[in-house]
């Protein structure tokens, strides 16, 4: 039996997020007999828990939970599940605040020692024989060598996370030559898109594709009649939709004049803004007809997924967007509603639903297009969803991984 130590870039909860919903699937198979989803460390020292004071994070200001993180307890089991979801942190000496103090060498060292031991205990409490390590994410590289006594080592590969505007490290080249390390020296790589597929098959020739995927079965709901978002009742229609993060993908001025064109229209943004977008966003909502409303939790999305006439990907043609696949086009094809994207990676899979637009003038005829559609497009989409689920997904890679390891033990 398998115990899967599963590092994320995420904290758990989310069902809509790739890395939250595949280890959750991961967990389901019947191989597996424990896994341990592991979330971003907190910073968190032993002073910090004295005072009560911590810095912002998943955790929020809650002493319990941090004080499980510092232990290495697990923040929690998932009920009906063999999922163990651990916190830690990076972070617990010294006993200061002060930056100069917490960037010595030999600081870092105790601490990501103490870090990783907190993770080797509980996995020896855990049920399982062969330890697979999943990483997902170039900054995870460490944990090649913390963890060398294992069955196999699974990276999934979802961005170029080279070409992201802030970046955790001071230079982009570390974290190219991070996500190289991590590619040759891993038994499987699952990329998300064809270009990154292309790109990992060059170092390591055990890479597989496999694309994001929804969950038809609760997104599905929006494409029947139901409640809409209170936000929605007295906006203007048609209502053009976007769910997602607004961040570095986002092309804001596409959105400007797109907006500026359809005054009467409502553009609507459901999701996490970054802080580094913020300005952006208070000139787009100026206009009075661009409206962010901040994240919803995935299980509330449907109300307004099922408000919009139109769900769109406004986002800017990069090298960031040129390797993506992004999740929300998934999302979107399981309402059924006509979708309006720029040319970004993954869309030419769905090109007979959905409309495209590469400059702002094709951008507006493509949105022209979608409000006048009447839902000829619908079944397709739905069907394309059908396609395209995270059971699906998970259990496509996991027979990867299982191939893997009977190959390996040959």
């Amino acid at each position: 039996m398998i115990k899967l130590l599963y590092f994320s870039g995420y904290k758990w909860g989310n069902m809509g997020r790739r890395k939250v919903r595949l280890a959750y699937e991961f967990s389901r198979q019947p191989e597996v007999a424990s896994l341990l989803y592991v979330e971003p460390p907190v910073a968190t020292s032993l002073l910090d828990l004295a005072r009560g004071r911590f810095e912002p994070g998943h955790l929020g200001q809650n002493r319990r939970t941090h004080l499980r993180a510092l232990l290495g307890r697990p923040r929690l089991n998932v009920k009906d599940t063999k999922v163990w979801v651990y916190t830690g942190s990076q972070k617990s000496i010294p006993l200061t605040r002060v930056p100069a103090l917490r960037r010595l060498g030999v600081l870092q060292r105790l601490n990501q020692a103490l870090y990783v031991r907190g993770i080797r205990r509980l996995l020896k409490r855990l049920p399982g024989d062969e330890l697979v390590l999943w990483l997902s994410y170039p900054l995870q590289a460490w944990a090649l060598d913390a963890f060398p006594q294992r069955m196999l080592a699974c990276y999934d590969w979802t961005d170029d996370w080279a070409a992201f505007d802030i970046l955790p490290v001071q230079d982009s080249s570390e974290i190219v030559a991070l996500n190289d390390r991590v590619l040759r020296q891993v038994d499987l790589v699952f990329a998300v898109s064809a270009e990154l597929e292309r790109r990992a098959a060059a170092v390591n020739p055990r890479t597989y594709r496999a694309p994001n995927a929804t969950d038809p079965e609760k997104l599905g709901q929006a494409a029947s009649p139901g409640p809409v978002a209170a936000e929605l009742a007295g906006l203007p229609r048609p209502i053009i939709g976007y769910v997602g993060q607004v961040a570095d993908k986002v092309d804001y001025e596409l959105i400007d004049q797109v907006a500026r064109a359809r005054p009467e229209w409502s553009f609507v943004f459901v999701g996490p803004i970054w802080y580094s977008k913020q300005e952006r966003v208070a000139a787009l909502e100026a206009l009075g007809n661009v409206h962010f409303w901040g994240a919803r939790p995935f299980d509330q999305l449907v109300p307004y997924l099922r408000g919009f006439d139109v769900c769109t990907l406004p986002h800017a043609i990069t090298p960031l967007t040129r390797s993506m696949d992004p999740i929300k086009l998934y999302d979107y094809l399981a309402t059924g509603k006509p979708i309006v994207s720029t040319p970004v990676a993954g869309v030419e899979r769905f090109a007979d639903v959905v409309y495209v637009g590469d400059t702002i003038r094709g951008f507006l005829d493509a949105l022209d297009r979608a409000v006048q559609e009447n839902g000829t497009q619908c079944e397709r989409r739905l069907y394309y969803a059908c396609q395209n689920t995270w059971p699906q997904r998970a259990a496509e890679m996991w027979k990867a991984v299982i191939g893997r390891m009977k190959s390996a033990a040959c």
